[in-house]
């Protein structure tokens, strides 16, 4: 197995994650190639280690290492995109839902997966394309909103060509259960297992009393209306995004493909869960 390594070269952590990567990889005499932009980061005593562009590093790659937090991860699976490369997740940063394996874990679990000890989960990419035929993927989330403006925007929601809602708010997000944890939870959206085939619409600040989110099985097509005095701004991830003439359709589907993450066998969700946002903690216990 070939592995490659990319990440955040600003995370200040790096050199020394990547130096324990490289140490290891000579010793146990297994290939890896490391992607240019980390290259300022390598150790003296390793600055003849090849560095390779990082399009190289994507095509060789049988397992692909991502250094930095859930951001870093997120932007690492936008460049594997449909290729299928399995990602490993090392948490350089501060929370680490996604990329869940520490520093201090990721050396022994590259052993474990050199024996076979590990497991390759699919999460599920929503994709969103407009009348003009542009295009945006998420994994998390996409968010459709108000842009600059500080008026709320009118958006009308049909699910399976159904009328859903219509409704005035600040805008829509459009979760996967991968994103349930993310911007939709800090939205009052609820959690939803990595694992469950849906998607969450969740209204961001509604004017109305008794609209709440909603999960949707992600079989069917959602197609979305929004009208507002200005643009009408849409992002993926919190990182692509394009702002749209109002008014504006979308029509958003799940993705053909998915994007694998390895894990380690004996870790869970719900440990996850527990360990990285306290789900469950009693505080009166101590």
């Amino acid at each position: 197995m070939i592995y490659g390594i990319t990440g955040n070269k600003n995370k200040k952590n790096i050199p020394a994650v990547l130096s324990l990567l490289v140490e290891n990889f000579e010793k146990i005499n297994v290939p890896y190639l490391i992607d240019d932009e980390l290259k300022i980061h390598l150790d003296k005593k390793y600055a003849n280690a090849k560095t390779y562009k990082r399009e190289k590093v994507l095509v060789k790659s049988d397992l692909l290492i991502s250094l930095g937090g859930d951001g870093t991860f997120l932007n690492t699976a936008r460049l594997v995109g449909s290729s299928g490369i399995p990602i490993l997740g090392v948490n350089l940063g501060t929370l680490g839902f996604i990329a869940e394996v520490s520093p201090n874990e990721v050396i022994k679990f590259i052993g474990d997966i050199e024996k076979g000890k590990y497991k390759v989960v699919d999460l599920c990419v929503l994709s969103l394309k407009t009348e003009g035929g542009k295009e945006l993927n998420g994994i998390n989330e996409i968010t459709i909103d108000k842009g600059n403006s500080i008026r709320i925007i009118e958006i009308e929601v049909k699910y399976k060509n159904e009328l859903v809602a219509n409704f005035l708010a600040d805008g829509l997000i459009v979760a996967t259960p991968t994103g349930s944890t993310g911007y939709s939870l800090s939205a009052g959206g609820p959690i939803v297992s990595p694992y469950s085939k849906v998607f969450i619409i969740n209204p961001i600040c509604p004017h109305s009393l008794n609209l709440r989110p909603i999960i949707v099985p992600d079989d069917g097509t959602l197609t979305i209306k929004a009208s507002g005095s200005n643009k009408i701004r849409v992002s993926a991830d919190g990182h692509s995004t394009m702002m749209l003439d109002s008014p504006v359709e979308f029509v958003l589907n799940r993705a053909e493909y998915n994007i694998k993450v390895v894990k380690r066998i004996n870790k869970t969700y719900f440990q996850t869960l527990n360990n990285k946002l306290l789900w469950g903690e009693d505080k009166r216990k101590k």
